[in-house]
């Protein structure tokens, strides 16, 4: 690596033949008019104070030599050269004087031709070839084609915007030739890699790790292109058509959804530990960008209307777009790819999609804590699917599953669900109280002609939310408040409407007439506008029956209801007060994490190795301190196994347990543990059936 002091002008264009490249790791051409404005009274006051200024750091990879041009890669720096390269344009188009024109003429262009003209095939002439996106624009500008330029582009407006400032400048007497004496002032350090010796990868992050933050887009992109040799084919072929397909705006979410989806644990550093794990699994830059690739065919259809899909799938992955539940797109990872490689139908994905539609209502309307959901999903796919043969039937997989959560993951069952539904606050969260009324408007599956529920369609209360109307305290009655405060959020009391501010505080005969004149909610307002009063009971008559048809439209299937019917019957806790000899364990789950077993010690063993995961620490300061169960004066976990009668390692730790117990004392010791690691006993469920 070499810095030098130079002349930015003298350096970077003016000695000798050669063209700088823009990798196509690097962001868009973006900077705006203010960040030119800036520029140009640097440029001015740099001529009129005959002082440099110093423009800050260029860093350069200098290539193989093509055609007697010396080629260089720009590492940091595109956006000033870019911008320095449009006002070197904007001077020559500006200038009238023919020996300023050919100075600056051989500032542009490496050939000593006169024409102005491109030649299109001369790829060389041009000694600034800016990234593939706003290359066409460039090539435009400078063939002073500009009819055909994209007016939007920051190439064009820049242009034009140096244009209007340097016939400004002529209304103070500064010429195009006095601007390129200010221009010639500028400083840079120049930093020049060794291609074989340097790392420009790690370059790259150093200096933009100060300046404005690379998205996590921006990070990967540049690893998986800048240090392959063929990132111009890979940007071609993968990352441009990832870009096409997702669009800019969605990017870095995909790429944040990849790397959940791909790395083996969550980690606050999911860059640093995506190159690692890129590292040590020797996988390919384009096998990685294959597989993004597939992969954003997907994420496509999870965030828009894809025709890859039918419309019934596309209308069930809009609903976890309106419930903003992009959580479980890792896992749809899977599902999706078992579909494109011909392993589940079509059937079976659109069953699986409302399988999770309806468990993400579930939990959404039961109040259960989502902030656990990332974790949830991105290790389910595994969890269910243990190995290929529980693919063959792959909805029962699914069900057999779900049925055995306990706790916060596990679905609700009707009972619960309609209860919330009719009794809790389900305004609080717009995106799934919207939904909801949307399905039992229009249905889950919404194929037949449905009304449209968008945005501009806004919840209304038939109660309205002033508690101090006037109106409605007569409309309800004496228990007013009683029934405001119990009521009014609740599913009973809640529609849509197109003309929320219209209805208002209207007595309820007024609202009623205006909605049978002009909503087009027929379902959900069927028990609106047969009523001629509004309180406590038609509130809760319409309650009744919406969330009876809600059960009906979400019905959990058959074969999950029967899977648990028969899970429950050989599912037990560590809180039965039942004696357990001569149970034969089958199984058990722990934190989610399900394991089959055929003995009482072997699920010892496996409970130790499962919060030896979870906290290696603490099992090491058990085992280190003989640790015996309260009340015992025998040893359970040890660093020395002499200690112990029967004794098994734990994951090859060093620290043993003690398997010598009948089935009873198993579980009573399965239960101290779990409460030592600081967990709930409705973490562990385990199955098994009595020897007959």
């Amino acid at each position: 690596m070499k810095a030098e002091d130079y002349g930015f002008i003298e350096i970077v264009f003016e000695s000798g033949r050669k063209q700088y490249q823009i990798p196509v790791y690097q962001r868009n051409y973006d900077w705006k008019k203010d960040n030119c404005l800036i520029l140009f009274n640097d440029v001015i006051s740099s001529y009129e104070e005959e002082r440099s200024h110093f423009l800050g750091t260029i860093v350069q990879v200098q290539q193989d030599e093509e055609g007697g041009i010396k080629k260089y890669i720009i590492i940091d720096g595109q956006q000033r050269m870019t911008t320095v390269y449009l006002l070197l344009k904007a001077l020559y188009d500006s200038t009238k004087d023919e020996v300023d024109k050919e100075d600056l003429r051989k500032i542009l262009f490496n050939s000593n031709s006169e024409t102005k003209k491109l030649a299109k095939e001369d790829k060389l002439k041009l000694k600034l070839k800016p990234i593939k996106s706003d290359n066409k624009e460039f090539l435009l500008l400078m063939d002073d084609d500009f009819d055909d330029m994209n007016q939007t582009s920051n190439i064009y407006i820049n242009y034009y915007y140096f244009i209007n400032l340097i016939k400004e400048a002529s209304l103070k007497e500064i010429t195009p030739k006095n601007i390129l004496t200010g221009l010639k002032k500028l400083k840079i350090v120049m930093i020049s890699l060794d291609k074989d010796k340097d790392d420009p990868q790690l370059v790259f992050e150093r200096i933009n790790s100060t300046g404005e933050d690379l998205t996590l887009a921006d990070l990967v992109r540049n690893y998986l292109l800048m240090t392959d040799n063929n990132m111009d084919e890979l940007y071609e072929n993968y990352w441009l058509p990832i870009e096409l397909k997702i669009g800019k705006d969605r990017l870095d979410s995909f790429v944040q959804t990849y790397l959940i989806y791909k790395l083996p644990e969550n980690n606050k550093n999911q860059y640093q530990s995506f190159k690692n794990f890129i590292s040590k699994s020797n996988t390919s830059h384009e096998d990685t960008l294959k597989e993004m690739k597939k992969l954003a065919k997907y994420y496509f259809a999870f965030a828009n209307f894809s025709s890859d899909y039918s419309k019934k799938i596309n209308n069930v992955l809009d609903g976890f777009r309106c419930l903003k539940q992009a959580t479980i797109y890792p896992f749809f990872f899977s599902v999706f790819d078992d579909f494109s490689n011909g392993a589940i139908s079509k059937d079976v994905l659109y069953s699986t999609l409302v399988f999770f539609l309806n468990y993400t209502i579930r939990r959404t309307i039961t109040g259960v804590p989502t902030n656990s959901l990332r974790g949830f999903y991105k290790g389910l796919y595994k969890r269910i699917f243990v190995d290929e043969g529980s693919k063959l039937n792959y909805l029962n997989s699914i069900y057999l599953f779900m049925s055995q959560l306990q706790s916060k993951d596990a679905v609700p069952n009707d009972t619960i669900f309609k209860d919330r539904l009719m009794s809790e606050n389900i305004y609080k969260n717009r995106d799934s109280c919207r939904f909801i009324l949307k399905i039992l408007e229009n249905g889950v599956d919404s194929l037949k002609e449905t009304v449209n529920v968008n945005k501009e369609t806004t919840i209304e209360h038939i109660m309205p939310q002033n508690r101090d109307s006037e109106v409605w305290h007569k409309e309800i009655g004496p228990n007013y408040f009683y029934v405001y405060d119990k009521y009014l959020h609740t599913l009973g009391n809640l529609t849509l409407t197109g003309y929320n501010s219209e209805l208002s505080d209207r007595s309820f005969l007024e609202k009623r007439e205006m909605i049978k004149a002009n909503s087009k909610f027929l379902i959900l307002n069927s028990d609106i506008t047969n009523k001629e009063y509004w309180n406590e009971s038609a509130i809760k008559e319409r309650a009744e029956n919406l969330s009876n048809r809600l059960l009906n439209e979400l019905k959990l299937p058959d074969d999950f209801k029967k899977a648990k019917h028969e899970i429950s019957n050989s599912r037990h806790t560590l809180d039965e007060l039942t004696d357990f000899s001569g149970m034969k364990p089958t199984s058990f789950i722990l934190l989610g994490e399900k394991r089959d077993v055929s003995a009482g010690t072997e699920m010892l063993v496996d409970v130790c190795e499962i919060l030896y995961e979870q906290d290696p620490e603490k099992m090491y300061y058990l085992g280190k301190e003989n640790y015996k169960p309260d009340n015992s004066l025998k040893v359970l976990l040890t660093t020395n196994n002499k200690l112990l009668r029967v004794a098994r390692e734990i994951k090859n730790s060093g620290i043993y347990v003690e398997t010598n117990k009948s089935f009873n004392e198993i579980i009573k010791t399965i239960k101290r543990l779990i409460e030592l690691f600081n967990l709930s006993s409705d973490d562990f469920l385990f199955y098994g059936d009595f020897k007959k």
